[in-house]
C-alpha cells in the first residue's frame, strides 16, 4: 500500500520419492492435504515441522496470495504446512479482531491436527499490517497452540502516521486524480478511529503496527522479524508522483533500524531490484519481491 492499499504459482514440488518395496507410503499418502474453507485455505504436508500463516493485501484472499507467489507451494514441498486467510481489508485491528483471529487460526491447527509449535506469521500490503499486530499479541499474551517464531511484512504500510501525512500530500498534488479518493478514503478511516497523529499521537503508538518510535518497536525486539520492499523510486515517481520518503521502503527502513537500536539483532530489511509483479503487470508493490526459497531457508533456521 505504499500510496496504494492494494497489492509465478507453481514451482514444482520438490521430489518425495516414489513409492517402492523399501517406502510402503504410497503417492497419496505422501501427497499434502487440502482444506478450503470460506475463512481460509490449509496445505498440509505430510511430513510438517513448521507452519507459516499468510495474510492478503487489502482487497485479496487466500486465492490470490496463492496464485500470486510460489511462497506456499515451496514452503508445502519443504515439510512446512500453510495456513492461507481469507482476513482482509485491515490497515488495523481491535482487540477483539485480534483475539477473533487468533481463535480462528488455533481451531483451524487444532481441527486438522498442524503441529503449530513453529509458526511463523507473514503478510502482503496490508497483510503484513495484520500480522505485525498478530506478532504483538501473540507477544503480549502467548498462546500454547500457537509458538510464534518469526514475523514478516512485504512492503506493507506500518507506519500510519506516515501514511496520514502522505495521504495529505496526496491530496494537494495535481497529478493523478485516480487515486485521491484512495486518499480522502484513509484520511477519513484514520480521523475516524484515531484521530490526526498531531493531536492522538498517542493512540498512534498504540494501534498502529508499527511506528518509528522506541516504544512502538520495543514489544518485538526480540523476535526475529523481516522487512521485504522494492524500492524502486523510478517507477513510484513516473505512476504515481511519489518520492522515496512517501514509499513504504523509506518507513521500514526507519522501523528496522529503531529495531536494531532497540537491541534486536535479527531484524531483517530486505531490498529487491525488477522482481515485483503484480497480476502479470510490472509492479514494485508485489508478493513477488520475496525470494521464496531463502524465506523458507529462513524459518528453517528458527524452527526448534
Amino acid at each position: 500500500m505504499n500510496s496504494t492499499p492494494y497489492t509465478i504459482l507453481l514451482i514444482g514440488l520438490a521430489a518425495c520419492g516414489t513409492p517402492n518395496s523399501s517406502n510402503p507410503l504410497t503417492a497419496k499418502e505422501l501427497a499434502p492435504r487440502e482444506i478450503h474453507t470460506p475463512t481460509y485455505d490449509l496445505i498440509i504436508p505430510a511430513d510438517q515441522k513448521a507452519l507459516l500463516i499468510l495474510f492478503p493485501c487489502f482487497p485479496c484472499d487466500a486465492a490470490d496470495t496463492r496464485s500470486e507467489s510460489p511462497i506456499a507451494d515451496t514452503a508445502v514441498a519443504n515439510g512446512i504446512a500453510v495456513l492461507m486467510m481469507n482476513f482482509n481489508q485491515h490497515i488495523l485491528m481491535s482487540d477483539a479482531e485480534k483475539r477473533d483471529v487468533l481463535d480462528t487460526i488455533a481451531a483451524a491447527v487444532k481441527a486438522h491436527g498442524v503441529d503449530a509449535t513453529n509458526t511463523f506469521i507473514g503478510g502482503f500490503s496490508s497483510g503484513g499490517n495484520v500480522s505485525v499486530l498478530l506478532a504483538k499479541e501473540l507477544v503480549r499474551a502467548a498462546r500454547p497452540d500457537i509458538g510464534l517464531k518469526g514475523v514478516f511484512a512485504v512492503d506493507s504500510p506500518l507506519d500510519l502516521v506516515l501514511l496520514y501525512e502522505c495521504s495529505k500530500r496526496d491530496l494537494s498534488k495535481t497529478t493523478f486524480p485516480e487515486y485521491k479518493g484512495e486518499a480522502r478514503y484513509l484520511i477519513a478511516f484514520l480521523d475516524s478511529t484515531l484521530g490526526s497523529p498531531t493531536d492522538s499521537l498517542a493512540n498512534y503508538e498504540r494501534a498502529a503496527p508499527l511506528l518509528n518510535s522506541a516504544t512502538s518497536v520495543a514489544p518485538l525486539k526480540d523476535l526475529p522479524i523481516r522487512f521485504y520492499t522494492e524500492p524502486d523510486t523510478a517507477w513510484w515517481r513516473t505512476n504515481r508522483d511519489d518520492g522515496y520518503e512517501e514509499l513504504n521502503a523509506f518507513a521500514m527502513k526507519r522501523i528496522h533500524d529503531t529495531l536494531v537500536a532497540a537491541g534486536n539483532m535479527r531484524a531483517e530489511y530486505i531490498t529487491t531490484e525488477g522482481r515485483g509483479v503484480q497480476h502479470g503487470n510490472r509492479h514494485p508493490h508485489a508478493w513477488s519481491i520475496v525470494d521464496e526459497r531463502e524465506l523458507v531457508r529462513w524459518m528453517e533456521g528458527l524452527v526448534e
